[in-house]
């Protein structure tokens, strides 16, 4: 092989790397967009799923360099196989490239052979635009917006006045939770109901809805994966990335240093600020956000390692399982509970991460699919806990929240035919559920109502009793008022729009400060 064969067969193997690709990524994660893909390659990747990594070497690098292996041993030795590709004089004298077919009497000069390679690159380009909307982001990045600087209220601006009393706070976000899950009759798009344990505690107590029905939040731009709808629903915001990020430090080293959130604002009360989670919590900057926003004492994969909970070598899917989660929370809430301080305690679940779940010994083999019985046993495990909160001593002065972090990015459970459409309403949306909150929402303001998960953060400060001077904090408002949410003042297209452009305020006062 000669030297000027070399750049063609790099671009070779970038093509089919890029192909394959993408391919696993629609079918492990669905539609995922270019911002989210841009944030991740940005932060730490600690924890990251075995069983995720294994899969990519296995369905995309590995046939990747395989063909492309192929094509370099052809290319070595053109002679000795049907096919090879290598530089040749042409009769002026000047170097062409071209593919020769050995054995039958045809030869691709080399403007016929870019030209395919650049027709494989724009179809790898079009495949990357319509799984990552790469034009559409291009395009709204070249649009700025004032949404953001004329709507965001921040927390240290306004008054916030908590009870002489404080109320305890168990937040239980439940990876890709979804009302989409449920059967029709409860809000769902399901024929079943795979959630009824989840669907059952909505009911019973406080969960907003934009019907009668059990439906949920609208999932906003920046804010369709965990840390992002982690940020949503803690701080107001979206998470967005400028495409120009003007240093070389990782983003998370000071993340977002402009919002107050939740754990702060509690920190501030006198609370303490506990997150556990089954995995490697430093993955997506998670560590790194609630660390520097409340202080939290976090509780995950390698505390439990660490602490011999777990033999060293443990892990199963993203770290250990929810069964394990919710065993070891017990434990940590009932010595928590017994120091008689106000706390905050955060979980989050992770079997139900896409792309099928992960089955644990819990599982029932009720359905036909993978995820539809996952999702039955993580209703089951959650109204489980729930349960046992409400049997122990410091219920009576505990609230607890149940909210999904974001949309399921499962690319087949749900079928194409309930993408989101945000043309006046959306289709799916996130789980929400209040129990014993302090405060409680009449039928108006508890039902038909439009709103996004922004709008958990200060309905969360609400339900523990707290008075929020304007009853909005960040862009979010509180659901627990009459006030109306941005998504009721604007429609969900026009929200969505102008949270798709930049804004030269979110990066000059929160994201850098």
């Amino acid at each position: 092989m000669k030297k000027k064969n070399i750049p063609a067969l790099i671009l070779l193997f970038l093509l089919f790397l890029l192909g394959t690709s993408l391919q696993w990524a629609m079918e492990n994660f669905g539609n995922v967009t270019l911002e989210q893909m841009l944030f991740l390659v940005q932060v730490p990747t600690e924890g990251v799923s075995s069983g995720l990594v294994a899969d990519y070497l296995h369905k995309a690098l590995l046939p990747s360099f395989l063909f492309w292996l192929l094509i370099v041993v052809l290319s070595v030795f053109p002679r000795h196989s049907a096919l090879g590709l290598e530089i040749k004089k042409n009769p002026t004298g000047t170097a062409d490239t071209g593919i020769r077919l050995q054995f039958l009497p045809l030869r691709i000069p080399a403007s016929a052979f870019y030209f395919l390679l650049l027709c494989g690159f724009l179809s790898v380009f079009l495949k990357a635009d319509s799984t990552f909307s790469v034009s559409e982001y291009v395009g709204r990045q070249l649009q700025t917006s004032s949404l953001i600087e004329e709507e965001y209220i921040s927390p240290a601006e306004v008054s916030i006045s908590f009870p002489e009393e404080k109320r305890n706070l168990i937040c239980i976000y439940i990876e890709s939770a979804e009302t989409s899950a449920q059967d029709t009759a409860s809000g769902g798009l399901m024929p079943v109901n795979y959630m009824p344990e989840l669907t059952e505690l909505a009911r019973e107590n406080t969960s907003f809805s934009s019907s009668a029905l059990i439906e949920g939040a609208a999932c906003a731009p920046g804010c369709g994966w965990t840390i992002a709808g982690l940020v949503a629903q803690t701080a107001g915001v979206p998470l967005m990335i400028p495409t120009r990020y003007r240093n070389s430090m990782n983003i998370t080293d000071n993340f977002l240093p402009g919002v107050v959130s939740l754990g702060e604002i509690l920190e501030k009360e006198g609370y303490h600020n506990y997150f556990m989670a089954g995995s490697d919590f430093t993955f997506g900057g998670r560590r790194q956000y609630f660390t520097q926003h409340g202080n939290y004492q976090v509780f995950d994969h390698p505390w439990a390692a660490a602490g011999h909970l777990i033999p060293q070598d443990y892990k199963v899917w993203w770290g250990f399982e929810d069964e394990k989660l919710f065993s070891f929370a017990r434990e940590k809430l009932t010595e928590i509970a017994a120091r008689n301080e106000p706390f905050q305690f955060s979980l989050l679940t992770v079997d139900t991460h896409t792309p099928n779940g992960y089955v644990c010994r819990l599982c029932p083999d009720r359905w036909p699919g993978q995820y539809a019985n996952v999702w039955s046993c993580a209703s089951s495990q959650i109204a489980s806990f729930v349960h046992w909160i409400q049997e122990q001593d410091f219920y009576e002065n505990t609230t607890i929240v149940l909210s999904g972090d974001h949309l399921s990015m499962c690319p087949t459970f749900y079928g194409t035919q309930t993408e989101d459409d945000y043309t006046g309403q959306a289709r799916r949306k996130v789980y929400n559920a209040f129990i014993n909150p302090a405060v409680q929402a009449d039928e108006t303001a508890e039902k038909n109502r439009r709103f996004t998960t922004m709008d958990m953060f200060p309905t969360v400060l609400a339900s523990l009793g707290a008075r929020i001077e304007g009853e909005r904090l960040g862009l979010g408002t509180n659901l627990f008022s009459g006030i109306p949410t941005l998504s009721e003042k604007l429609g969900y297209p026009e929200l969505f729009t102008e949270l798709q452009k930049k804004s030269r305020f979110y990066e000059r006062t929160l994201f850098y400060e």
